[in-house]
């Protein structure tokens, strides 16, 4: 087999291996290493407002649970009345007002969860719902 030579310069044992990039990117390393600590970039998120962090009460976090299931199976219940083509054309209000009550017992479920409830009151995106919630007794 001609020209065949063996194996390259590079791994022959008996060549000396040259060193010079390892160590190179070593120095870089040590010198990097060396300086003081720099500030990082990154910075802390924002802290997470009070109306969004759990309550500590667990009969509430249950009670929030149970409302956001009832909440789904009114969602499911008019997904499928949805579906049917004919029970929309006939009740599309009726549909209309059960996907409006799941998303009053979703905001009422955040409420009772949250370790601060005025806070999530106001954190309602519907007026309606946050005005009557925020209304005063009179008297």
């Amino acid at each position: 087999m001609s020209g065949y030579y063996g194996a390259p310069t590079h791994l022959k044992k008996s060549q000396p291996v040259q060193h010079s990039a390892q160590q190179r990117c070593d120095a870089i390393q040590a010198e990097f290493r060396a300086q003081p600590e720099r500030r990082s970039i990154r910075r802390d998120p924002p802290p997470r407002p009070a109306a969004l962090a759990p309550t500590d009460d667990a009969l509430k976090l249950r009670l929030a649970d149970e409302l956001d299931y009832v909440r789904r199976m009114l969602d499911f219940m008019g997904d499928q009345l949805s579906a049917d083509t004919g029970v929309l054309m006939r009740h599309g209000t009726s549909l209309q007002t059960v996907d409006i009550a799941g998303q009053i017992l979703g905001h009422i479920a955040n409420i009772v969860r949250s370790s601060d409830p005025a806070g999530a009151v106001e954190r309602i995106g519907m007026c309606e719902l946050k005005a009557r919630l925020k209304k005063q007794a009179i008297g």
